[in-house]
């Protein structure tokens, strides 16, 4: 008699994966839409943090994020890097390099205020 467990488990495993994809795809489409009815509504603002929420659920290198993106852009008028929180430091690790995979080096993040000084 054959087992089917890992048959069923497998399937179960390819549907969940599935339905999570379409979930985040439902939630960045919604952020999207609320972005157009914010903006519409004279919130910019708040449609500029709709469109960030779009872009980060959509996947980073895919035309949709870049759409989104470029909506923050426009009614921010910042350039992405500053989409971040300006307080935390960006970790980089090195796991090529077996010497330096314990190390861990800490940039600063960038600073608005001494961004706009140097312009």
């Amino acid at each position: 008699m054959k087992n089917h467990r890992d048959y069923n488990r497998a399937i179960a495993t390819i549907r969940a994966w599935w339905l999570s994809n379409v979930v985040v795809l439902t939630q960045a489409l919604h952020y999207g839409r609320a972005a157009r009815r914010d903006e519409r509504n004279a919130f910019p603002y708040t449609a500029a943090m709709e469109w960030r929420n779009a872009a980060e659920l959509f996947a980073s290198n895919t035309l949709a994020a870049e759409y989104c993106w470029k909506q923050w852009e426009r009614i921010m008028n910042l350039p992405r890097q500053l989409a971040g929180p300006a307080s935390i430091s960006r970790i980089v690790a090195f796991p090529r390099n077996p010497a330096l995979a314990t190390r861990v080096a800490v940039q600063p993040a960038i600073n608005p205020i001494s961004l706009a000084r140097a312009a």
